[in-house]
């Protein structure tokens, strides 16, 4: 597992395709929030972008990006949802 892999992923739902994505690490993160997020606007979604962007350069903590897509997907409407971990 690298630094920008995510200790507890999360799931999201598309709602635009009704696809259920697994998001487990910041590449992942990133790549629904330029290619399948359902608006492009928003403070959180700004955020999340940058952070995510930054992480995967390597400054920032992976903790921080799942926390921004998180706000992102709050602020945007999409549901998701956070597995158990027993």
């Amino acid at each position: 597992m690298n630094n920008k892999d995510w200790n507890y992923p999360v799931m999201v739902i598309c709602k635009r395709t009704g696809k259920i994505y697994t998001v487990a690490s910041t590449k992942e993160a990133l790549d629904i929030l330029l290619n399948a997020w359902p608006v492009a606007e928003g403070k959180a979604f700004m955020i999340a972008l940058q952070i995510c962007a930054d992480v995967e350069r390597g400054q920032g903590q992976s903790l921080e990006a799942r926390n921004s897509f998180l706000a992102a997907a709050a602020e945007a409407g999409v549901p998701i949802e956070i597995p158990v971990v027993q």
